[in-house]
C-alpha cells in the first residue's frame, strides 16, 4: 500500500490541475494535516475561510496554524495558488506569476513545490466568452527557502503547540467559516 506521507502531494497537486482545468476554480489556501507517529497518518484538511483583503487576508491563512497546533501534528502539506495570494495581500508588482504552490512543512524544515502555469486563449468563444486552455511549465522545487508572511505565521503558530481545548479550536474556526475535513481510516 503507498504511504499517505510520500503521495499527498502528487495527489493534491493532481486533484487541483483537475480542478482548474473542469472548473477554471483555484483552490483555497489549505492545510492537510498529518500525525507521522499513527498508524494512520492523515488526519484531514482545512480550507481557509472568506477573507478581504490586505490585512483580514494576512490573518485568515495565519489562522489555519491553530487546528495542527493544537492537534500536535507532526506534518504539514499546504497548498495555494501563487497569484491569488498575492493579489490578497495586495503585493501584485509587475508580472507575478500564476502557480500552484504545494508547502511540505516539517517541525525543522520545509520544502516548496512550486506548479507554474500560463493561461493561454484558445481562439474559440463559448456562449459569448472567449475560452483559454492551460500551458504547465516546469516545476520547481526550493528547500527551506523564504515564504511568504501569511505562511511563515500559520507555520509559527502550527509550531507552537498550543494546549488549547482541541474541540473549541474546531468549533471556532468553523464558526469563523473554515471547512473542516476529517480522514476515516480504511482497513
Amino acid at each position: 500500500m503507498p504511504d499517505i506521507t510520500s503521495e499527498l502531494p502528487r495527489i493534491l497537486i493532481e486533484a487541483s490541475k483537475a480542478e482548474l482545468h473542469a472548473t477554471g476554480a483555484i483552490p483555497r489556501p489549505q492545510v492537510h494535516m498529518l500525525a507521522e507517529d499513527m498508524e494512520h497518518s492523515y488526519v484531514g484538511f482545512v480550507i481557509c475561510r472568506m477573507f478581504y483583503r490586505g490585512q483580514d487576508a494576512a490573518t485568515a491563512i495565519g489562522n489555519l496554524g491553530a487546528l495542527p497546533s493544537v492537534m500536535k501534528m507532526t506534518r504539514l502539506v499546504i497548498l495555494w495558488e501563487n497569484l491569488d495570494l498575492l493579489t490578497a495581500l495586495d503585493q501584485v508588482t509587475g508580472l507575478a506569476p500564476r502557480a500552484l504552490m504545494l508547502l511540505d512543512a516539517q517541525f525543522n524544515r520545509h520544502t516548496l513545490y512550486r506548479h507554474p502555469f500560463e493561461a493561454v486563449p484558445t481562439g474559440r468563444v463559448v456562449n459569448g466568452v472567449p475560452t483559454i486552455s492551460l500551458r504547465w511549465e516546469t516545476s520547481q522545487r526550493t528547500h527551506d527557502g523564504p515564504l511568504p508572511e501569511p505562511i511563515t505565521t500559520l507555520l509559527r503558530t502550527w509550531r507552537e503547540l498550543r494546549e488549547d481545548d482541541m474541540q473549541e479550536t474546531a468549533i471556532a474556526l468553523q464558526r469563523s467559516g473554515y471547512e473542516l475535513n476529517w480522514a476515516t481510516p480504511t482497513g
